[in-house]
């Protein structure tokens, strides 16, 4: 009797595994031959975490461009290379003399490190408010109740000060190096490199803009808004051009609309003394002289470092919410600490030589910037799954830094909220990636038998609307998690 139960339940799973893997086989012949992937790229592969057993693939091969599945690669080798508690410092300094009266004749000193997390209101410990308040209590612990002398950032911790640092890759778009998007890294990052722009048509005659702070033009340049007022429902995009120093807004707009964008900051340095300089007269340390120079000779002495979250946490928020601007300075401190080499392409350099060191094959992917922005990233399915595989084996718990649908703040919040109630989101960790033509996935499923399964699934060149591909998508990962 008890053998016959034992047959029958495995009978019984035997003929749901034959079910859930005709059902794939199925699906994916469907979207092969889908409207809106026709002549198109659409690549899967399913790979045995465990057993390194190919389950599924289909076109696993095609170079494809990740978008921000990129972030895999470099969050998965910044835990390898820096650790999970690896902290990123931005230290202050002073120099001259503090005089009987508590007045430093001297300047104060800014010196980046590279923090992407340096004043970020997403991480309450590096928060503007925390900062401004530790530098003031530093003060204050000096003895020091005035400045006579100037606030004076160093930027240049990865290629050299402002002017000349290589901050956003040449391949980029024009529209993201406007946006939040593509702001660019720099060796002191301030709010994460952003400021917010609302726009106003009040009427058809003309456009009114305000940005959030009162910064000077040698903080953030003229804004030049090249807006065509419509009647239909649209929204502008903001362009930056660094070397003409000004931000165009440019697109159509809808007469009494008002909008918010979120703008590049191309001088964060400046951004910050800038608001370093107000919070501190405002708290009463007044700065005499305040200003931006070039005064690194004299001897300089330790006020207090500002220390980032540890390096797993800064991980997790790249990779839930998409953070090009973390990603990229992952991407930039890990060459640093391993070469001293910090340019987009010495680092990417560096980046492949790392992968070949894990025994990984890199002939046939190209790796140019951290994030994924630069659509001259070239990647194959079946590279993202034995990626994977070699990542979790040396990071186990690598799968905590993605999200599962549904997940709140993070890339995934709304993806397959149409499945609701299904017990396999919680069995589901995936790094989402999206650009102009292409949608991908890539991460980790747990089948219904436990076995965890590497998973890439990449679409290209297409041309219909992102919402047009993401239902089907969403299907397949249903799919393979009745795997």
């Amino acid at each position: 009797m008890l053998f016959l139960l034992v047959f029958s339940l495995l009978c019984n799973h035997l003929t749901a595994q034959v079910s859930a893997d005709k059902k794939l086989h199925d699906y994916v012949g469907s979207i092969v031959y889908d409207k809106h992937l026709k002549g198109a790229f659409f690549s899967v592969k399913l790979v045995g975490f465990e057993t390194g057993k190919t389950i599924f693939e289909h076109n696993s091969e095609q170079k494809m461009i990740p978008a921000s599945t990129q972030k895999l690669i470099t969050t998965g080798i910044g835990f390898i290379n820096l650790g999970e508690n690896h902290t990123f410092k931005t230290s202050v300094y002073y120099d001259g003399t503090i005089a009987a009266d508590s007045v430093l004749n001297g300047n104060l000193y800014i010196v980046g490190g590279g923090d992407p997390s340096f004043c970020s209101k997403n991480f309450p410990e590096t928060a503007p408010q925390i900062v401004f308040n530790k530098i003031f209590y530093g003060l204050k612990s000096a003895g020091i109740s005035a400045v006579n002398g100037k606030i004076i950032t160093d930027d240049s911790y990865f290629d050299g000060n402002h002017s000349t640092s290589e901050t956003v890759h040449s391949s980029w778009e024009l529209e993201d190096i406007g946006s939040y998007y593509g702001t660019g890294v720099h060796g002191l990052n301030f709010c994460e490199n952003t400021f917010t722009v609302k726009i106003s048509c009040k009427d058809t005659t003309g456009i009114v803009v305000n940005p959030e702070y009162p910064y000077s033009e040698t903080v953030v340049p003229k804004i030049v808004p090249d807006i065509t007022i419509i009647h239909k429902d649209s929204l502008p995009d903001i362009v930056s051009l660094p070397e003409a120093n000004r931000y165009i807004l440019r697109g159509e707009m809808p007469a009494g609309k008002e909008t918010v964008l979120d703008c590049a900051l191309q001088n964060p340095a400046g951004a910050f003394a800038f608001w370093l300089n107000e919070y501190l007269n405002s708290a009463g340390i007044p700065v005499y002289n305040n200003g931006i120079d070039s005064v690194f000779d004299s001897e300089k002495y330790l006020l207090t470092e500002i220390e980032s979250p540890p390096y797993s946490e800064l991980a997790r928020f790249t990779n839930y919410v998409s953070n090009n601007l973390f990603a990229d300075a992952v991407f930039k401190n890990i060459s640093k600490i391993t070469t001293g080499e910090t340019s987009f392409s010495k680092s990417a350099t560096n980046m492949d030589n790392l992968l070949k060191s894990l025994k990984l094959n890199t002939h046939d992917i190209r790796i140019v910037d951290g994030s994924g922005l630069s659509r001259h990233n070239l990647i194959t399915a079946g590279f993202t799954c034995e990626y994977l595989r070699v990542i979790k084996r040396h990071v186990p718990d690598f799968h905590l830094s993605l999200p599962s649908p549904g997940t709140e703040k993070s890339t995934l919040r709304y993806f397959m909220s149409s499945y609701a109630g299904k017990s396999n989101k919680e069995r589901i960790f995936l790094k989402s990636g999206s650009m102009t033509g292409a949608l991908n996935y890539a991460g980790y499923i747990v089948g219904k038998n436990g076995e965890i399964m590497c998973v890439a699934i990449m679409t290209n060149n297409f041309t219909c609307k992102t919402k047009d591909i993401r239902p089907k998508l969403e299907r397949l990962v249903f799919l393979i998690s009745e795997l």
